[in-house]
């Protein structure tokens, strides 16, 4: 089984060459700040793609896909557009979710939340045990998620706390996520579950990064 991990890709998907597998998935920030046309030719670009099964959600700057959801998991059907869900695929149970620990307050961005609080701890209880692969946004506290330019004082690493908790309750093989475009790499600490930044933009918002394959 051969999954193609990417995310970030910030209007640039084009420009790739997604390498062949059999689940592609999209784990949020198609835009720089997502329009409807927007939305509309990135589904067109994503279904093109001749991988069997796909799987997308979207990021804090697809602002245009908050809100009222149904339309959006019409647009980008048949792939499986994940809110805060589960879908089991080839034999795997994946659970989405868009959401993100805001970096700075206030925040104009979509599907973010203040950081270490009652709302992200809520969050990241419902997700399921069983979850073979998890994907998000945001990554988790300490895992692949230190920004180059904190602020003095601020801790750099932005991830949140109650996702990497949740993470080690849960241990899925695997955890696939992006947002931060300085933490792109993969590591495999003593939890027990794999850890993929899967960004393909860089901190300048170049599309230089390697798409991820991963075969399980």
């Amino acid at each position: 089984m051969r999954l193609v991990a990417l995310s970030d890709t910030h209007g640039y998907h084009k420009k790739l060459t997604v390498p062949d597998g059999d689940i592609l998935i999209y784990a949020g920030d198609f835009s720089m700040r997502a329009r409807l046309s927007d939305v509309v030719l990135f589904a067109n670009w994503l279904n093109s793609l001749p991988h069997e099964h796909k799987i997308i959600i979207p990021g804090n700057h697809d602002v245009y896909c908050e809100g009222d959801t149904d339309w959006a998991r019409k647009e980008f059907s048949p792939a499986h557009y994940l809110l805060h869900s589960s879908v089991e695929v080839a034999g795997l149970r994946f659970f989405g979710s868009p959401y993100s620990s805001a970096i700075f307050e206030p925040s104009k961005w979509a599907f973010d939340y203040p950081p270490n609080g009652s709302q992200s701890k809520r969050l990241w209880s419902q997700i399921p045990t069983g979850t073979d692969i998890l994907v998000t946004h945001g990554p988790p506290k300490n895992i692949l998620d230190r920004v180059l330019y904190a602020d003095p004082g601020e801790d750099p690493n932005v991830g949140d706390h109650f996702l990497m908790w949740n993470v080690a309750r849960i241990q899925p093989r695997l955890h696939i996520f992006g947002h931060i475009h300085e933490g792109y790499g993969s590591c495999l600490p003593e939890v027990g579950t794999h850890f993929y930044n899967v960004c393909v933009c860089d901190v300048e918002y170049k599309p230089v990064n390697p798409i991820t394959v991963i075969d399980l």
